[in-house]
């Protein structure tokens, strides 16, 4: 039924508009603070079974009481909170029992009354962290961790989170050390003390420690220092090579330039380096967890991740300090809107982008073959023939168990990210051209995300205010502008923005680069802009599929495995051989493929050899791509 709307709505080209999601009602919460300090210890030294052992002493009266399990994290863009890992709760009042109830609408709540007598609660649970990757993120190994306090706590309704205080401790196995923008109070009997603090500052910080650690200074001597804390899974890992580092400290400096102040006193990248924890990137006011691949310091891993770091810290400026108001919450069982994703996340991936080749975390070249690679994908991503950029934003609370796609090239995912990229470069182009080169979207980021030095707070935003912010850099139509670029349909991809940076998209035989690096890490080999396939190196099987694309036609889909190529067992060589061979040819392309138990011989009717993205300069154009990525002085 929902196609045969959206078919009739196109057929009938009935204009109708893009709206956000629809307003919540407004949460009652307490204009006082929360009376008295919530103690909480979490013991994470059962690193073998994966456990985190928490203890809360929460201060209360006699009466009906609603306690929360974090629902709604910042930077999730959905309600991620993971419940299914809380276990064993158990609370007391005055050494006896009192029962709780789970609320039947709401799983993240929970219900009790507090006896008349008791002056606090002692509340104790676990938090399970996964044992492989199948059953959720891995945050914990033998060697180490990542504490998300939004994990490992439960608080009183009726609050804001600003106006509720903790004061956390953490015991850690022996000999480990940690990383964090939490400030300590003191160390007794291998339990380390935090300052006390608001419970949105608390949950803002998060802690990596593990077995092996390294602290590096990214800033010397700087008033508002910045740190890259690194834990690994074996001590030669922390061994970064002098010009991997050196680049690090070029990021901090370019960031500078870009966005004009530091909103922190301080800030705290976290790294974790292993092939056994769990790849993650998430941003914090004053710090960011950064999860990637083991030779990431020593020059040993793909560069395409490269990205990473630059992102997180970006999104000091923008997300945390400047915050779309949507966003903005009173606690963590509040829905967040996400209809501005594509300015907080899709702008930040356009400074990760730029501020890894000026800071030398990619070559030049790399940067070209990433924004190509890029620039391919929404060549040929069919769903934008349906689906608005402005529409993905609800992709995180749309695929809620964050499942594998079938179809992801029609039925979209988390391109406000990708996607964004070239609504900026479109952005920033058209800012340089109808300036002359005197403006750019750096003087967007310096006026819009620049906040006072040294300090951590919040201000939000909305269309309204990115639409004036651009006007002061450059007069223009810029709302029309956006808009058409959020809510359009395709088919075409959005590369405006790449021809008026000099540039154009490209196919031929030679491989792209960042795709190139991508196949070695993910294994798998890459004939998307040929066939219209992604094939991994085990078995042959198939993990993508283009929607439309020649494999498509044929009768391809997603997890079949490709077993022959003209008679002959595959393997990566054989097919591009074929490939090749079909182009000059006229016999179509002979594949066996088994699907459960069955087996089949498709055709692919293709003869337009091998096509890896590129870019080409256009002649005779002003240069502007390699003016956006060059270093700032």
């Amino acid at each position: 039924m929902a196609r045969l709307v959206i078919l009739l709505l196109c057929l009938l080209a009935l204009p109708f508009p893009v709206r956000a999601q629809a307003p919540t009602v407004a949460p009652v919460v307490s204009d006082r603070d929360y009376p008295g300090v919530i103690s909480l210890a979490v013991d994470a030294t059962d690193v073998s079974r994966r456990i985190y052992r928490v203890r809360e002493r929460l201060p209360v009266q006699p009466g009906p009481l609603k306690l929360w399990y974090p629902q709604w994290i910042p930077g999730n863009h959905a309600a991620t909170g993971p419940i299914n890992q809380f276990a064993g709760l158990l609370i007391a009042g005055n050494g006896q029992r009192i029962e709780w109830r789970r609320d039947p609408l709401d799983v993240y709540a929970f219900h009790l009354d507090v006896p008349v007598g008791v002056a606090a609660l002692e509340i104790e649970f676990q938090s399970l962290s996964p044992t492989a990757d199948d059953q959720g993120r891995v945050a914990m190994t033998t060697e180490l961790m990542s504490v998300q306090w939004s994990r490992l706590l439960l608080y009183p309704a009726g609050y804001d989170a600003r106006r509720i205080r903790f004061e956390p401790s953490l015991r850690l196995p022996e000999g480990w050390q940690f990383g964090s923008a939490l400030e300590t109070a003191g160390s007794d009997d291998g339990v380390t003390r935090f300052q006390p603090l608001a419970l949105v500052d608390l949950v803002d910080s998060p802690v990596y420690a593990g077995r092996y650690f390294k602290r590096f200074d990214l800033d010397p001597g700087a008033k508002i220092p910045v740190r890259l804390n690194v834990i690994a899974d074996a001590p030669e890992l922390l061994d970064a090579k002098p010009e991997i580092l050196a680049a690090h400290r070029a990021l901090v400096k370019q960031a500078d330039r870009v966005f004009g102040t530091r909103p922190f006193v301080h800030y705290d990248f976290l790294l974790a380096l292993s092939d056994q924890f769990s790849g993650i990137g998430l941003e914090h006011h004053q710090s960011s967890e950064n999860g990637t691949f083991p030779g990431y310091l020593t020059g040993d891993a793909p560069f395409t991740d490269n990205y990473l770091l630059p992102h997180e810290y970006a999104h000091s400026w923008n997300g945390k300090f400047m915050r779309p108001a949507m966003l903005w919450t009173p606690h963590y069982n509040t829905p967040m809107q996400n209809d501005l994703l594509w300015v907080y996340e899709g702008q930040t991936e356009f400074w990760a982008w730029v501020l890894a080749a000026r800071a030398g975390l990619y070559t030049p070249q790399q940067a070209r073959e990433v924004l190509a690679a890029n620039a391919a994908m929404f060549e040929h991503r069919a769903g934008r023939g349906w689906r608005s950029l402005q529409d993905t934003v609800y992709q995180g609370i749309v695929d809620f168990n964050d499942a594998p796609q079938a179809w992801e090239s029609w039925q979209r995912g988390y391109d406000f990210y990708d996607e964004g990229t070239l609504v900026w470069l479109d952005v920033d182009t058209k800012l340089r051209e109808l300036s002359k080169g005197k403006r750019s979207l750096d003087d967007f980021a310096q006026g819009f995300f620049g906040g006072y030095a040294g300090e951590v707070g919040v201000s939000r935003y909305g269309f309204a205010e990115v639409v004036q912010a651009l006007d002061r850099v450059q007069a223009h139509d810029w709302a029309s502008y956006l808009r058409e670029r959020v809510d359009s349909h395709g088919p075409a991809a959005p590369l405006q923005g790449l021809a008026r940076a000099g540039w154009k998209l490209v196919y031929d035989e030679t491989p792209n680069l960042a795709i190139a690096d991508a196949e070695g890490d993910g294994e798998y080999d890459d004939f998307r802009y040929s066939l219209g396939l992604q094939v991994a190196h085990d078995e042959g099987t198939v993990n993508d599929v283009l929607w439309d694309s020649p494999a498509y036609r044929a009768g391809m889909a997603k997890d079949m495995q490709l077993v022959a190529v003209s008679g002959m067992a595959y393997n990566a060589e054989r097919l591009k051989r074929a490939i090749t061979v079909a182009h000059t040819d006229q016999r179509p392309l002979e594949l066996l493929v088994k699907q459960g138990d069955a087996y089949r011989t498709l055709q692919l009717d293709y003869r337009n050899g091998l096509r890896h993205p590129h870019l080409q300069r256009i002649a005779g154009t002003p240069d502007r791509l390699t003016q956006l990525l060059a270093p700032r002085k």
